[in-house]
């Protein structure tokens, strides 16, 4: 019995620190104003770029690739920015159902010289480069305006790593289970670390209420503890094809939504 604590202490630990170094960069997500509107109702949000939710940091509009948002029957709906760290949609729909908000980041690379990091270049770019890092990031948040409905959320949209919500948070409650499936590059992506924490449970760094890893099929059960704005996420890293340019690609995915 005492050999089996210790293996699961160590487990533990040897997971927390793979944990902590996956989430030592900062992550993008979308935190909503208001995750169940009225419809009508202008939908505002911001792009946090953090270590911790809520965030207190905001992504630079220079780095942002494109955000928009998905209906229940798939069209898009374009989202404007409105202030330095503030988007809101046009309008929202008059019909109901579940919507979806994504955002993409546009892929910088990392470069560490003897001189410090460098944002923006590769190991061609620097002097005397020691490691560098290519980093891709996206987001969604699941709205949902009156009832739950449509599938918008539970289909792939062709991020290099993508949580795919398997339900629709706005028919769960405190003590159910969301699945998610991870995939990666359009396959489902077995092993990964997933993650999740809620708006009140931590304001340390890179600390989470929830973490499980996805199955064969890239499936990944969390459990919902609380009501409330949650955050689920995902990391995957590889190496980058050209080792001159650069040594491993990062990508990050994290979904916000909001259990009633």
């Amino acid at each position: 019995m005492k050999q089996k604590c210790t293996l699961t202490i160590i487990l533990m630990l040897l997971f927390g620190f793979c944990w902590a170094r996956a989430a030592a960069a900062h992550d993008m997500w979308i935190e909503v104003r208001d995750y169940t509107p009225a419809p009508g109702e202008e939908i505002t949000m911001t792009l946090t770029y953090d270590h911790h939710l809520p965030g207190r940091e905001f992504l630079s509009k220079e780095y942002l690739h494109e955000i928009y948002m998905l209906r229940p029957d798939g069209s898009r709906t374009p989202i404007q920015s409105y202030s330095e760290v503030e988007y809101k949609a046009e309008a929202a729909p008059a019909g109901t159902g579940t919507h979806l908000i994504v955002a993409t980041q546009k892929g910088r690379f990392w470069t560490k010289t003897t001189e410090g990091y460098q944002s923006g270049k590769s190991k061609k770019e620097v002097k005397e480069p020691i490691a560098c890092t290519y980093s891709a990031k996206s987001a969604k948040a699941i709205i949902n305006i009156g009832a739950p409905a449509g599938t918008v959320p539970s289909k792939p949209l062709g991020h290099d790593l993508e949580i795919v919500s398997l339900a629709d948070p706005g028919g769960l409650r405190a003590g159910d289970f969301l699945p998610v499936k991870v995939l990666f590059k359009g396959q489902p992506l077995s092993g990964a670390d997933v993650v999740a924490t809620y708006v009140g449970f931590s304001r340390e760094k890179n600390t989470f209420a929830y973490a499980t890893k996805s199955g064969a099929d890239g499936v990944a059960k969390i459990r919902i503890a609380t009501p409330g704005a949650w955050l689920v996420a995902a990391h995957q890293k590889e190496p980058y094809p050209d080792p001159k340019v650069c040594d491993e690609s990062s990508f990050a995915a994290i979904l916000t939504f909001e259990i009633q």
